[in-house]
C-alpha cells in the first residue's frame, strides 16, 4: 500500500471513530432526555388518572358533603370539579381543563391547542397528546373523555351516547426542573462533541506523523536499497561496460589476480595467464617498467593518494598495448600496504588520437599560416589569455612578445576603427553574443595598415554570466583590396552609360544594371525572372536572333546592332556584344553576358551625317563637273581645230578643183578620228558622273587610266611628268567611281601647287604595291610639300588654301570621307623627299 492510500484509510477510520462518538454521545443524551420526558408523561398520566378517579367518585356519589360552620351541605360534582381547577391552577405546579368542541360553559370553551388536539380524538386515531412549550419549562398533556352513563345524567341534552369521546381533560405540569435538565444534556452533548472532535483531530494527526514517518523511513530504505542496487548494477556496468581489467594484488601473499578482461585485453583467455607480479612484469616494455615500479612504490608509502601509470604491455600477437594503469592501496591500522586494487584501460587508440591531434595541431596551424589567421582564448575569472602563434605573426610581432587582451582589441587597431571596434566588444560581452567585424590595424612590424576579419564567441557559465570569449583574427588585406576593386567595378556597372545584362542558359534575365532599367523602362525586379526576347522587336528578323543564339551557344561571341523595344512600346538601337561565360569546372556555359549601348541617337546623327555627306559629295562632284568641262574645252581645242583644218582642206581642194581621192581620204579619216575622240572624252565625263551604289571589282590601275583620260592634256600641257608603277596585280572590291573621284582630286591638287609654285621639272609619281591583304597607294609629287602649320587640316570640310573662286575647300575632305566610310579604306598625307605624298590603304578582294 502506497502513502497515499494509508492517509486516505486513516481518514477513513478516524472519521468513523470520530461519527461512532458523536452517534453514542447523541444516543446517551437523548436517551437520558427521552427517559425524563417519560416521566414527566408518567407523571402526568397519573395526574389525569387521579383527576378523572375523583370526578368518576364525585359523578357516581352525586356531590360531596361539606361543612360549613356547624351545618353540611352537599357540592354538585361540577362545582366540585371546578374548585380542584381552581385549586391547581393556583399552585403553578400543575392545572388541568375540562373542555369539548362544543362545551355547555363558555368558560369551558378549547384554546388553539386543545382544539386540534379534540379533532385528532374525534377521528379515534389517539386517545392522548402531549407537548412541551417552547422553552420545555411546562408540559401540556390531554387525553380524551369517554362518555359513560353517568356522564348522561348532566349532559343527555347534548345528545351524549356511552363510548362516544366528546371532549378530554388537559393537564398542564410546571417542568421547569426538566428545562434545566434538558439544556445542561444538551450542554454536556455539546462539550463531548468537542472534546470527541479534538480527541479525534489529535488522534488523527498521530496517526497521519506515524504513517508519514513509517513511509519516510521507509522510502529513505527503499532509496538505499535502490541506491546500493544501482551502485552495484552501475559498478558491474562500468567494470563490464569500461572494459577496464581488473587487478587485485595481496601483498602480504604477493598473489595478484588478473581478471578475464584483463587478460582479454591482451589476447590470451582467462587460463592461458598465470596470476602472479612476475606475470605483469614479463610483459611490460622495458623502457616503462621502472617508471611503474616506481610509481607503484611511491604510493605504497603513502606519497602518493592514488598510483596512475601510462606502460605498454606486451600482447599475444607482439604488438604493444598502451595502458592507462590505476589504482590504490590499502593500509592497516598501523599503516602498513596490505593490498592494492586497480585497473588496467586500453589506451592505445586515445594515444593514437593524441599523435593524430598533435599532427592535426601542426596542420591547423600551417593552415592558419597560409591563411594569415590566428586565434585566441581569454578567461575572464582568471584574466588569461591564451594565444595561437600566428596571431602574433598576423599583428607583426615577435614569439617573445607579450600581449594583453586590450592589445588585442583596441591598442593595435587603427584609430579611425578603435572606438567602434572596443564598443563592438563589449556590446557583443554585454549582450552575451558573438559577432563578426571587419576593421584595420596597424601591424607592429612596419606599422602598415591591414585589414583583420574578427570573429568574437562569448562562452557562458550556469550562471549564465560570460566567463570566457574565444575569437580569430586574419589578415584579409589583400581580399580587402580585391572587395575593394570589386565595390568599385560594381559602382563602375553600376554608373556606366551603357547596359550590362546577365541571363541564364535559356535567356532568363538574372542581372541588368541601372543604366538597362533606364534605357528599356523595366525596373530591377519587372526583368529579372523574364525571357530577354521581351525586348525583340517585330520590325527585326528572326534570322538575325537565330544567328545570335547558334553564335553564342558555340561558345562564339556575337557583335552587332539591333533594334529593342522598350516597356512603353518604344523602339530604341543598340549596339551589342555578347558572349558565353563558362564554368571553371567543366567549362560548360553556365551564363550569357550582353554589353549593350544605346545608338539611337547617334544612328539619327549618322544618318543626318549621311545626308550632309552626300550633299557634300555632290557639292564636290559639280565642283569636279566645273572643272573637267574647263579640262575637256582645253582638250577639244586640239581636235576641233584638226577637224576645222580638214574641213577647210577639203574646201579649198573643191574650190580650186583639185579634189584628190587620197587627200579627201586622209582629211576625212582626220575628222572622224577627231570626232572619235572627242565622243569618247564625253563619254569618259559621263561614266565619271554616274552613279555607283553597288560595288564591284576593278584594278587601281584600270582606274588611275580612266583618270589620266580625263586630265592627261591638262597635265600634258602644263609639262608634268606623270610616273607609274602597278605591282599587287590584286584587285579592290568596292565603288570605282567614287574611288576615281578621290584620285581625280589627289591628282588636280597636285598639278595645280606644281603649276601655282612654278616648279621647272614638274612630277607626279604613282605607286601601287601589296602589303600584306592590303593594297597601298602613293601619288607623290615634287612641288616641296605642304607647310607643317597646316598639314594637320588639310582634311577638314572647307579648309582651302586657295581663293574663295578657285576652291571650295571639299575635295581633300570628301576624299577622305570616301576612303574612310564608303571604301573602309585610311588616307593620309605627309612630307616626303622634295613634295608631298597622300597614302591610300584599301582592302585587297579575297579570291
Amino acid at each position: 500500500m502506497n502513502q497515499t492510500k494509508a492517509v486516505l484509510l486513516t481518514i477513513t477510520v478516524v472519521i468513523f471513530a470520530f461519527l461512532l462518538q458523536v452517534y453514542y454521545i447523541n444516543f446517551s443524551i437523548s436517551n437520558q432526555i427521552k427517559i425524563y420526558e417519560n416521566n414527566i408523561l408518567k407523571e402526568a398520566r397519573n395526574s389525569f388518572t387521579s383527576f378523572l378517579t375523583i370526578k368518576m367518585w364525585n359523578t357516581t356519589n352525586n356531590g360531596v358533603y361539606i361543612k360549613e360552620d356547624e351545618d353540611y351541605s352537599i357540592i354538585s360534582p361540577i362545582s366540585m370539579t371546578k374548585q380542584i381547577f381552581d385549586l391547581s391552577s393556583r399552585s403553578n405546579i400543575q392545572s388541568y381543563k375540562i373542555t369539548s368542541l362544543n362545551p355547555s360553559n363558555e368558560g369551558n370553551k378549547p384554546n388553539y391547542f386543545e382544539k386540534k388536539v379534540l379533532k385528532e380524538f374525534e377521528k379515534k386515531d389517539k386517545t392522548e397528546f402531549f407537548e412541551f412549550n417552547k422553552n420545555r419549562n411546562k408540559l401540556k398533556y390531554m387525553a380524551s373523555l369517554t362518555v359513560t352513563r353517568a356522564c348522561l345524567d348532566c349532559h343527555s341534552s347534548q345528545g351524549y351516547k356511552i363510548g362516544d369521546i366528546r371532549g378530554g381533560i388537559r393537564v398542564t405540569l410546571n417542568t421547569s426542573d426538566y428545562q434545566e435538565f434538558y439544556i445542561n444534556a444538551n450542554k454536556k452533548r455539546d462539550y463531548y462533541m468537542l472534546f470527541s472532535f479534538f480527541i479525534s483531530l489529535i488522534v488523527f494527526l498521530v496517526l497521519i506523523y506515524f504513517v508519514n514517518n513509517i513511509y519516510k523511513k521507509h522510502r529513505i530504505i527503499m532509496r538505499i536499497s535502490d541506491k546500493n542496487r544501482v551502485l552495484s548494477q552501475r559498478y558491474e556496468h562500468a567494470i563490464n561496460g569500461s572494459n577496464d581489467g581488473l587487478w587485485d594484488w595481496d601483498l602480504s601473499s604477493n598473489k595478484v589476480y588478473f581478471s578475464k578482461i584483463w587478460k582479454g585485453m591482451l589476447g590470451y583467455k582467462e587460463n592461458e595467464l598465470a596470476n602472479s607480479l612476475e606475470t605483469w612484469k614479463k610483459l611490460v616494455h622495458p623502457d616503462d617498467i621502472e617508471s611503474a615500479i616506481s610509481d607503484i612504490k611511491a604510493n605504497h608509502r603513502g606519497r602518493t593518494t592514488y598510483y596512475e601509470n601510462v606502460h605498454r604491455l606486451k600482447h599475444k600477437d607482439g604488438h604493444w598495448v598502451w595502458i592507462l594503469d590505476r589504482g590504490k592501496t590499502i593500509f592497516d591500522k598501523n599503516g602498513n600496504a596490505i593490498r592494492m586494487v586497480g585497473f588496467h584501460t586500453d589506451i592505445t587508440k586515445q594515444k593514437e588520437l593524441e599523435v593524430n591531434l598533435k599532427t592535426s595541431e601542426k596542420n591547423l596551424l600551417k593552415a592558419e599560416k597560409m591563411s594569415n589567421l590566428g586565434h585566441f582564448r581569454y578567461d575572464f575569472k582568471t584574466n588569461t589569455l591564451t594565444l595561437s602563434k600566428n596571431i602574433k605573426s598576423v599583428f607583426g610581432l615577435a614569439n617573445e612578445t607579450k600581449i594583453t587582451l586590450e592589445d588585442l582589441v583596441k591598442n593595435f587597431t587603427h584609430e579611425e576603427d578603435r572606438e567602434n571596434v572596443v564598443k563592438r566588444f563589449f556590446l557583443g560581452k554585454y549582450k552575451k553574443r558573438g559577432y563578426r567585424t571587419e576593421y584595420r590595424i596597424i601591424r607592429q612590424s612596419d606599422k602598415e595598415v591591414r585589414h583583420v576579419n574578427c570573429n568574437i564567441e562569448f562562452k557562458k557559465d550556469k550562471s549564465k554570466e560570460v566567463h570566457l570569449v574565444i575569437g580569430t583574427i586574419q589578415d584579409i588585406t589583400e581580399f580587402a583590396l580585391i572587395q575593394n576593386e570589386l565595390s568599385i567595378l560594381r559602382q563602375a556597372v553600376e554608373q556606366a552609360p551603357i547596359s550590362f545584362v546577365i541571363t541564364n542558359k535559356k535567356g532568363e534575365v538574372e542581372y541588368v544594371n541601372s543604366h538597362f532599367t533606364k534605357v528599356s523602362g523595366y525596373s530591377f525586379s519587372e526583368i529579372t525572372g523574364k525571357n530577354i526576347d521581351v525586348l525583340q522587336s517585330d520590325t527585326m528578323d528572326e534570322e538575325e536572333y537565330d544567328n545570335l543564339w547558334q553564335t553564342i551557344s558555340s561558345g562564339k561571341t556575337w557583335s552587332g546592332v539591333f533594334r529593342n523595344i522598350s516597356k512603353n512600346k518604344k523602339e530604341f538601337w543598340e549596339r551589342a556584344i555578347i558572349f558565353p561565360i563558362f564554368s571553371k569546372k567543366d567549362k560548360k556555359i553556365i551564363n550569357y553576358m550582353a554589353i549593350k549601348q544605346e545608338i539611337t541617337k547617334e544612328l539619327k546623327l549618322q544618318e543626318e551625317l549621311k545626308d550632309k555627306e552626300e550633299l557634300m559629295i555632290a557639292q564636290s562632284r559639280h565642283a569636279a563637273m566645273g572643272e573637267m568641262i574647263s579640262m575637256i574645252a582645253h582638250q577639244w581645242r586640239q581636235p576641233i581645230s584638226v577637224v576645222a583644218m580638214s574641213a577647210n582642206n577639203i574646201l579649198m581642194d573643191i574650190d580650186l578643183d583639185m579634189i584628190d581621192k587620197e587627200a579627201l581620204e586622209e582629211n576625212a579619216q582626220d575628222i572622224i578620228s577627231q570626232t572619235q575622240y572627242l565622243s569618247q572624252t564625253i563619254e569618259d565625263f559621263r561614266n565619271f558622273f554616274k552613279p555607283n551604289k553597288q560595288k564591284e571589282s576593278f584594278f587601281v590601275e584600270d582606274v588611275f587610266k580612266d583618270a589620266i583620260s580625263v586630265m592627261g592634256k591638262t597635265l600634258e600641257n602644263n609639262n608634268i611628268e606623270v610616273k607609274k608603277e602597278f605591282t599587287s596585280g590584286k584587285k579592290v572590291n568596292s565603288f570605282e567611281k567614287e574611288f576615281l573621284q578621290v584620285i581625280i582630286n589627289i591628282l588636280k591638287n597636285a598639278k595645280e601647287v606644281l603649276v601655282q609654285r612654278d616648279i621647272e621639272h614638274k612630277r607626279i609619281d604613282v605607286y601601287e604595291y601589296l602589303d600584306g591583304e592590303n593594297i597601298i597607294i602613293k601619288i607623290c609629287d615634287n612641288a616641296g610639300g605642304i607647310p607643317e602649320e597646316i598639314i594637320n587640316n588639310i582634311f577638314e570640310p572647307y579648309f582651302t588654301t586657295k581663293d574663295e573662286l578657285e576652291g571650295t575647300g571639299l575635295g581633300l575632305y570628301m576624299s577622305k570621307i570616301i576612303v574612310e566610310k564608303h571604301l573602309e579604306g585610311k588616307i593620309k598625307a605627309y612630307n616626303q623627299n622634295f613634295g608631298a605624298c597622300f597614302e591610300i590603304v584599301l582592302r585587297g578582294e579575297i579570291v
